[in-house]
């Protein structure tokens, strides 16, 4: 169970396709990992009348706007990643400066996985483009 977050184990109660064999790898929960951290981050606040915490703040006047906005970016991201992906612990967010495109602002996280038989160090760069979207890659 711990390989896989709640949207997908209700997308795979509901699928007739047959599960995947290596259910618990560290390669899947990966992939389950990156997955739902696209699925928070590309989230606004407000779309969860449950949880109207759940999702990324308006960010439309983030980008270009200087050392704070990055600070406020960067909190919000680890708020969401801390309260949203429990399977990611320790997480330390890194702004990284592209002279090449100053109005992209991109983000490199290192966290540590807490799998049930075994502790990785995990990391991976999010992307907060001109088009209001977050890239994850990992």
């Amino acid at each position: 169970m711990f390989d896989r977050s709640l949207i997908e184990r209700l997308e795979d109660a509901t699928a007739t396709m047959v599960p995947l064999q290596k259910q618990g790898s560290f390669d899947r929960i990966q992939v389950s990992i990156l997955e739902n951290l696209r699925r928070i981050l590309n989230s606004r606040q407000g779309c969860c009348e449950a949880r109207p915490d759940f999702g990324m703040p308006d960010l439309n006047d983030a980008i270009g706007q200087g050392a704070e906005a990055v600070r406020a970016v960067a909190h919000s991201l680890k708020q969401q990643i801390e309260m949203f992906e429990p399977r990611l612990k320790n997480i330390s967010i890194r702004f990284h400066a592209d002279p090449n495109n100053p109005l992209q602002l991109a983000f490199h996280i290192n966290a540590m996985l807490n799998c049930p038989d075994q502790v990785e160090r995990v990391s991976f760069d999010t992307i907060l483009g001109d088009d209001k979207r977050v890239r994850v890659r990992g």
